[in-house]
C-alpha cells in the first residue's frame, strides 16, 4: 500500500482453553497466545491488539489482563454474542482499518499486508483471505488460483473493513445474538452501501 495504514486486531474469546471438538480432533488446538504470537512474529503493519473476553474463564481474565502484546480489552461478566463483540471492539479501536480474528486463526507472513494492501481500491468496503469465497448462496473453498475475486460475502472468521466503512453502514446488528449469519448480513450491507467485498 501507498499510504500504510494502522490495523486494529479485534478477537473476542469465551475460552482460554478451546474445548475439544470431536469432529475435528485431527486438527491442532490454536487459541489466543497462539494467534498473538503469529500477530506479533508475521505482521509488519502498525498495528494494535483489541481482545473481548465473553465471560468470566479466570485463566483468561489473568492471562489477558498480564499479557503485554494485548493493548486494549474488554472483560464482560457474561457472553454478549458475536455482534456485540465485534461492535465493542471497534469502539475501542484507533486503527484506519479494522481486523477481525477468530481466536484459533493461524496469520502467516505477509498475510494481513496482503489483505490491507486491496484496499488501495477505493471502491472495495470489505476483504477476506481466500477461505472465505461465496457466490450465489454456495461456499467455495478457494477461488482459481491467485487471483482477487469479488463475492458475495466474506465469512466472519478473519475479514478486514475500514472503520470509516463500519461506522457508516451501522456496525453489526446484535439481533443476530449470540451469533449466527451477523457477518453475512454486513457483508450484504456493505455491497448496499456501492462497495466490493474482495477476497
Amino acid at each position: 500500500m501507498t499510504n500504510v495504514p494502522k490495523v486494529s486486531f479485534i478477537i473476542p474469546v469465551l475460552h482460554f482453553k478451546r474445548p475439544l471438538n470431536k469432529a475435528r480432533f485431527f486438527m491442532p488446538r490454536y487459541t489466543l497466545p497462539d494467534v498473538l504470537k503469529d500477530i506479533a512474529a508475521n505482521v509488519t503493519v502498525p498495528y494494535e491488539v483489541i481482545v473481548i473476553c465473553n465471560g468470566q474463564d479466570q485463566e483468561l481474565v489473568d492471562f489477558v489482563g498480564s499479557n503485554k502484546t494485548i493493548d486494549k480489552y474488554c472483560l464482560n461478566s457474561v457472553n454478549v454474542g458475536v455482534a456485540r463483540s465485534w461492535n465493542m471492539g471497534a469502539e475501542m479501536a484507533e486503527g484506519e482499518l479494522l481486523c477481525y480474528l477468530n481466536d484459533d486463526v493461524a496469520i502467516g507472513r505477509d498475510a494481513i499486508e496482503q489483505l490491507c494492501a486491496l484496499f488501495d481500491d477505493p471502491q472495495v468496503g470489505e476483504v477476506g483471505p481466500a477461505g472465505s469465497y461465496w457466490e450465489n448462496l454456495q461456499h467455495h473453498s478457494y477461488p482459481e488460483g491467485d487471483q482477487i475475486v469479488e463475492t458475495d460475502c466474506i465469512s466472519g472468521y478473519c475479514f478486514m473493513v475500514r472503520s470509516e466503512t463500519f461506522r457508516k453502514i451501522g456496525g453489526f446488528d446484535i439481533e443476530f445474538t449470540p451469533a449466527g449469519y451477523e457477518e453475512i448480513d454486513f457483508s450484504f450491507r456493505v455491497r448496499k452501501a456501492g462497495l466490493k467485498c474482495v477476497i
